[in-house]
């Protein structure tokens, strides 16, 4: 009797452990071959913390995640923790699709005012950031020392002044291309000089088309492409994802607008000296163009969102969240964190510090999606012909705020 008591006892136990071993299922667009992101040492480190939960990591593409995710959302079959954009966020948020932690937690608190603003969804805190990554200017320092210049320009004269030197050395000065490029320099400039708050260019409070800031920095690109630092008619036919990387990291060009998530890339040839930088722009800081990329959202209907909720909260502390930064060479979304940023991005560092921050207001939903387009393809047009009238091309951004509202 008291060994079947005993043996009983046993298959209890035995029965309670299965019982009490929890599995997350967990989607990202990061953590496969192409872009590791640290998810995979991260993720280990969670499960040897909480060996009481098992974590089931599957990789989507962020296309597939919109065609992939919603039905079950919608179906009360979710995943219990997903990688989310603002974008994304805001769609299913405003569904009812999502856990809101409320702006009390502790890890929103540690978020910056500017950030905590736009992750902020009428009152509700549906997504914990991961990373916020830089973008900004290239520039090859070794062609820069052929003309005697020692320093990646800040300031719009000092980036004419070189795109002159360069010129007249028989190099070419800048990857100015049509789409993001373009779009980068401009939106970069904008926001610096702009004076309506962001957000209402976005949601038709404001207008692009009454903003001295915006027709400014149309100008801006003319007065560069007087200063010979690129053939407007020419950067509208470079691809900006393909050939324009391939062109710079060939040393072709001494400077190109683009994010930090080349600088892997860009460091696999130890041939290339370059550093990477803040826009320039006319108050000599640069502006730093920072992406929010995404972060963790945790699903209304999962059944396990007391671990959902441990797993988060274990990403939002510094040491754990180490491996990410590094990966992507990003920024902490955290006050108390890090960066993971190489030495060779110290002039970006430094303008960040000095106040050139400024939010990428597509990334965090200030500004609709289809606009983005729109501004690609007016950046590439208004190359092919800088003739064109300022007001026609931010009418046009009006309007398509307007479509989208």
């Amino acid at each position: 009797m008291k060994r079947l008591i005993a043996l009983s006892m046993t298959g209890l136990l035995a029965a309670s452990a299965v019982t009490a071993q929890t599995t997350l299922e967990v989607t990202a667009w990061k953590g496969n071959e192409a872009e590791p992101a640290g998810m995979d040492e991260i993720v280990a480190k969670f499960e040897a913390a909480h060996p009481d939960i098992d974590v089931e990591l599957s990789y989507i593409s962020r296309s597939d995640t919109d065609v992939v995710i919603p039905p079950r959302l919608q179906s009360g079959n979710p995943p219990d923790v997903m990688m989310a954009d603002m974008p994304l966020t805001k769609v299913w948020g405003d569904a009812g699709l999502l856990v809101d932690w409320g702006t009390d937690a502790e890890w929103y608190g540690r978020v910056p005012a500017g950030l905590q603003d736009a992750i902020t969804i009428n009152g509700a805190a549906y997504v914990m950031p991961l990373e916020v990554i830089g973008m900004g200017l290239y520039t090859n320092m070794d062609l820069l020392a052929q003309v005697g210049i020692d320093a990646a320009p800040t300031s719009l004269d000092d980036l004419k002044a070189a795109c002159g030197a360069l010129a007249d050395a028989g190099i070419k000065p800048m990857l100015m291309t049509g789409g993001f490029p373009s779009v980068l320099f401009v939106i970069a400039n904008g926001l610096e000089a702009a004076t309506t708050p962001v957000a209402d260019l976005g949601n038709g409070t404001a207008q692009f088309v009454d903003d001295p800031g915006f027709s400014g920095a149309l100008d801006t690109v003319r007065d560069l492409a007087d200063a010979r630092c690129f053939d407007a008619k020419e950067m509208a036919g470079v691809d900006p994802w393909s050939t324009a990387l391939s062109e710079f990291k060939a040393g072709n060009f001494a400077m190109l607008p683009q994010g930090a998530w080349n600088i892997g890339s860009f460091r696999e040839d130890p041939a290339l000296n370059f550093v990477f930088g803040p826009v320039p722009t006319a108050s000599g800081t640069g502006v730093t163009a920072d992406l929010f990329g995404f972060g963790w959202v945790i699903a209304s209907e999962s059944e396990n969102q007391a671990a959902a909720k441990t797993f988060v909260e274990f990403w939002s502390q510094p040491e754990n969240l180490q491996p990410l930064l590094d990966a992507e060479a990003a920024y902490s979304p955290f006050d108390d964190g890090a960066s993971g940023t190489p030495a060779l991005a110290a002039g970006y560092d430094a303008a960040r510090a000095a106040g050139g921050i400024r939010n990428y207001p597509f990334s965090v939903g200030q500004w609709p999606g289809a606009l983005d387009g729109e501004m690609q393809n007016s950046m590439t047009g208004f190359l092919l012909d800088l003739e064109q009238d300022n007001g026609d091309i931010l009418v046009r951004w009006d309007e398509t705020v307007e479509d989208n509202l």
